[in-house]
């Protein structure tokens, strides 16, 4: 039985010797930030319910004890939501695009055991667009990249890209160098 290598230069996201990386675009931290503010407001509004609602529901027994109960009610809460958060940030970091003067790889983790790579080379690049919509994208410079490309290559979209106009003109200027090369 043949032993696999597991090297990182076999994959798919690798760039090759003959390659040069020239941007390396993660999301942009406001997705986070919205995950975890939601979350804070729902640990507050169970922490509301629980204290001002459960108390109601025990008819007999000890007072002392509903409390003690509500209190590891909302421990477990914050324990469950914090574990949720780690996993959520690790996904949301995963997901990048890798620009190079050859190639586009775009690397979208939709789930913890749910990730798509895909490689584009530049020449079927066709276009390039930037859009920010709203208040927040505008204000902290983030917003959508879209990719189009050629034949029956599917588009690629990336949300929360930072700086998407300076990032679409990464792409469309690597284009434009590799165009050029392989016309000469």
């Amino acid at each position: 039985m043949a032993v696999m290598s597991l090297n990182k230069l076999d994959t798919i996201e690798a760039i090759s010797p003959n390659e040069t990386k020239l941007e390396e675009i993660r999301r942009h931290w406001f997705g986070l930030a919205i995950v975890y503010f939601e979350v804070v407001v729902g640990l507050v509004a169970a922490t509301a319910l629980f204290w001002f609602i459960a108390p109601n529901m025990f008819n007999s027994g000890d007072t002392s004890q509903h409390g003690a109960l509500i209190l590891i009610l909302i421990t477990a809460a914050a324990i469950i939501s914090w574990l949720i958060l780690v996993l959520y940030t690790y996904i949301y970091r995963q997901s990048k695009i890798l620009v190079s003067n050859k190639n586009l790889t775009v690397i979208v983790q939709k789930g913890l055991f749910n990730r798509q790579v895909s490689e584009l080379s530049m020449a079927d690049v066709e276009d390039v667009s930037a859009a920010k919509q709203g208040f927040f994208p505008s204000v902290l410079n983030y917003g959508d990249l879209l990719v189009e490309t050629a034949g029956e290559s599917q588009n690629f979209k990336f949300s929360y890209c930072p700086r998407p106009d300076y990032c679409g003109k990464v792409v469309l200027d690597a284009r434009e160098k590799f165009i050029g090369t392989n016309t000469k």
